[in-house]
């Protein structure tokens, strides 16, 4: 008998629990689905895009720290990258990007396959 109502006492608590933890994580909806406008290039497998990481970042005339800065960049900002290549620097090779302006190390910035990974990911860098 004493283990029947220790059983029912365990399912009342657990069924007491769950139903508390689902009517407060239920939240209204208005019913409006919003769509996020996208152009067909921020979708593209073709197109890479390069957020910033560091909080300045200086942009070069030419891939090369004594280049001319020609450019500044701030952490949280996306570009369309142009180009790579990969250069010389104290005797280890370094990747460096074209953006729109000009040329950022590799370690600057973070790379992602299309816009909304970016976006994403810049949500989640502040």
């Amino acid at each position: 008998m004493s283990i029947i109502f220790s059983l029912l006492k365990k399912i009342a608590f657990y069924l007491v629990f769950f139903s508390i933890f689902f009517v407060f994580s239920c939240k209204k909806s208005n019913g409006q689905i919003e769509m996020q406008p996208l152009l067909p290039e921020e979708l593209s497998p073709r197109i890479e895009w390069a957020l910033i990481t560091d909080p300045y970042v200086a942009c070069h005339k030419e891939a090369l720290y004594e280049s001319e800065v020609i450019a500044s960049f701030r952490k949280g900002e996306i570009y369309e990258i142009k180009g790579n290549c990969t250069v010389l620097v104290d005797e280890t090779k370094e990747k460096w990007y074209a953006l729109s302006d000009g040329w950022v190390p590799s370690s600057a910035i973070k790379v992602y396959s299309n816009k909304l990974k970016a976006e994403n990911a810049r949500k989640k860098l502040k």
